[in-house]
């Protein structure tokens, strides 16, 4: 893989310029959802068939709020369009607020698809090995996901590709990282036990149509200061954005606020500049 020869370049003593990906950098949170919503739009537009992916996450509810208020003025037609999962949470003592969950409140559910159009992972099955198998038969049936649209992690994770994972996987469970089993805590009314996460592989953004990363918050400065200033490399997944020929970073404002500068001298527009 490309990160690999990288690494192992500048382990020998070579500097390479530091890649920027393909960036936009939004006023706020409503610009940055309003752009991503519009982003969906267009692919259902180029193919009503789609398949889609879409986290779970409190960055992605405005969109979702967007694209059903889009779909009430018949905007958008979500009709003929399929959902992959594109993570979830293994071992839960409760499971009532898990990603499977959440999307069917925020997104599923307002949007009115069918369950036939759901394919979600079954986080009960008995041979997890041949669930991953499953659910990459399914993308690999859709000629890969039409559309990706992802969050970026406070250890620079994208669904549960924790640090130090292959690019090379696709559908896998994984052991959570302290960060995550920490910070996951957030998406539940009460104290979680979180172990280990079934999720799409980085193998899979490769292969996919368009791939977004949804990113806002001063939260997340530093974070995507240190993906943008980091060359690709598996310790960092984010950092697999400057390898996709089609990914797209969206950025709000507060969380491009440690990178103006490379950008602007990249070439990228900023607001306020």
């Amino acid at each position: 893989m490309p990160n690999c020869m990288e690494e192992i370049a500048e382990s020998l003593g070579a500097c390479l310029p530091i890649r920027i990906p393909a960036t936009e950098v939004c006023p706020d949170m409503e610009g940055m959802s309003r752009r991503c919503a519009e982003l969906v739009k267009e692919c259902l537009e180029e193919k009503k068939d789609a398949l889609l992916c879409f986290p779970a996450g409190s960055t992605v509810v405005r969109t979702c709020e967007i694209l059903r208020e889009m779909k009430e003025k018949g905007e958008i037609d979500f009709s003929q369009a399929e959902f992959v999962a594109l993570d979830e949470w293994l071992d839960l003592e409760d499971e009532r607020e898990n990603c499977t969950n959440f999307l069917k409140k925020h997104l599923y559910g307002p949007l009115g698809i069918q369950p036939e159009k759901m394919h979600l992972f079954d986080i009960h099955a008995a041979n997890f090995k041949e669930e991953c198998s499953r659910i990459d038969q399914i993308i690999f049936s859709h000629g890969g996901i039409d559309l990706m649209l992802l969050g970026l992690g406070m250890n620079g994770h994208l669904g549960l590709n924790e640090p130090g994972g292959s690019f090379e996987d696709y559908a896998k469970v994984v052991e959570l990282s302290e960060t995550t089993m920490n910070v996951g805590q957030k998406y539940f009314s009460s104290p979680m036990k979180l172990t280990r996460g079934i999720t799409l592989g980085v193998h899979h953004m490769f292969e996919a149509k368009k791939v977004i990363l949804q990113v806002s918050g001063k939260a997340k400065q530093d974070i995507v200061k240190k993906m943008y200033n980091t060359q690709p490399t598996e310790e960092l997944p984010g950092t697999v954005m400057k390898l996709l020929p089609r990914g797209l970073v969206v950025l709000d404002e507060d969380a491009a606020g440690g990178i103006e500068d490379l950008l602007a001298e990249s070439g990228f527009p900023v607001p306020g500049r």
